[in-house]
């Protein structure tokens, strides 16, 4: 039979799963570095939520922001989470806001902020209800467990879960928060439609400049920054019903995200993560400074915590213009090395493929291990090392699985 026979035979929602299947890393435009970095930067966010469970603190945050955070807090510590929390703490976020405003600009410019919209809802809004909802309710029940204890029942946890005060979404914050931004973006498109093209003039030299780029977002994220961390301190959150977002981050974040769309407006093979660009070829001068800068500023919080003088006016400042230069000079550094090192791999693809929906879905694997180890009498480094390895293996199976599903592959 010829392969247009045997294509004539399929069914129409056969085509259209295929179709929507279709591999971000097989597109002709797709960019292996950064599509790789998306994926680290969500294994960086699967490790934190492994690890927590066994972090001796200090955690200065308020109970809500406890509740969130740690849903399931282990007896077994170990310092060394400390390290790992700390990076993720200063980085990942920020870093991932703007690896997303980096695709801003061609999607917006090309499609018009209507499409756009449209296809930002499909692709941000409904998985936030799926992955703020039924999968977060999975993923904090545990917590419910350990806290209520004989008095459990599904009907006691679901009746406080719909409450409007108790609605945890979990990591699906992100999505909510990052889809404000889309509507920021595309509301200014209406009022300014070369909006990005002025924007992208700000990024023009990174390629070959990018410690005057590195200024440039030091500056800006110092000044969105500092003032609200200082105003509000640096570990409290918005929490209005399923919308949370860390307050003196309400800005950071927005600033990333368009300082990012500033980089993309001119394309990612010409500007600061371009291959044969200055941050790549000097990768490794990136990576020393991004050991020692991390190493100096996150020790310099962990006493100021300790101190409890993080949140006095004179060391929130300094703590907090510290927490700005080392997110910017890890940023730079981890697209640095995973421009220059990033090579193809067809496991490397699968999982970069996979990770958005893993991102999803991979909660309730890490909370369920963490409650079924806590009785266990092994090494917290061994009892992170398993429920790093649940979350991966659990996420990675089932968002590949929900992916055969032709309207779940449409969206993710």
């Amino acid at each position: 039979m010829s392969i247009l026979a045997r294509q004539s035979l399929q069914s129409a929602p056969e085509l259209a799963a295929a179709k929507a299947a279709t591999s971000a890393s097989a597109r002709p435009n797709y960019n292996v570095a950064i599509g790789y970095l998306r994926a680290f930067v969500r294994l960086l966010v699967f490790a934190l939520h492994s690890t927590i469970a066994y972090y001796p603190g200090p955690f200065p945050g308020p109970p809500p922001v406890q509740r969130m955070s740690i849903p399931v807090s282990d007896a077994a510590h170990f310092a060394g989470s400390r390290v790992l929390i700390a990076f993720n703490e200063i980085t990942a976020m920020s870093l991932m806001f703007f690896l997303s405003g980096l695709f801003l600009w061609p999607s917006l410019s090309k499609k018009g902020a209507g499409v756009f919209l449209r296809e930002r809802t499909q692709r941000l809004w409904l998985p936030f209800l799926a992955s703020g909802g039924l999968v977060a309710a999975l993923a904090y029940y545990p917590a419910y467990l350990q806290s209520a204890g004989a008095r459990a029942s599904l009907g006691d946890y679901f009746t406080n879960w719909m409450s409007f005060a108790h609605w945890i979404t979990g990591p699906a914050w992100f999505l909510l928060v990052l889809f404000i931004y889309d509507l920021a973006a595309a509301g200014l498109f209406l009022l300014a439609p070369d909006w990005g093209r002025r924007f992208g003039a700000i990024a023009a030299a990174s390629a070959t400049k990018p410690l005057r780029f590195l200024l440039i977002v030091v500056a800006v994220s110092m000044a969105a920054y500092v003032p609200l961390a200082v105003a509000f301190g640096p570990y409290d959150w918005w929490h209005i019903g399923p919308f949370w977002l860390q307050k003196c981050r309400s800005l950071q974040y927005g600033a990333y995200f368009f300082l990012g769309a500033a980089v993309g407006a001119s394309g990612l093979n010409v500007g600061l993560v371009a291959t044969g660009g200055a941050l790549a070829r000097r990768w490794k001068t990136w990576a020393l400074a991004m050991v020692a800068v991390f190493l100096v500023v996150a020790n310099m919080e962990r006493k100021a915590i300790s101190a409890h003088v993080d949140e006095t006016l004179l060391w929130g400042t300094i703590v907090g213009a510290g927490w700005v230069v080392c997110c910017a000079v890890c940023s730079f550094a981890l697209m640095a090395i995973f421009v220059r090192l990033a090579r193809r791999s067809r496991v490397l693809d699968n999982f970069a493929n996979n990770s958005y929906g893993m991102y999803l879905v991979h909660y309730p694997f890490v909370t369920w291990t963490q409650f079924a180890l806590l009785q266990a009498h092994v090494s917290p480094v061994l009892k992170a090392a398993c429920v790093f390895a649940a979350a991966i293996g659990g996420a990675w199976i089932t968002a590949a699985a929900l992916r055969r599903i032709p309207v779940v592959a449409r969206t993710i």
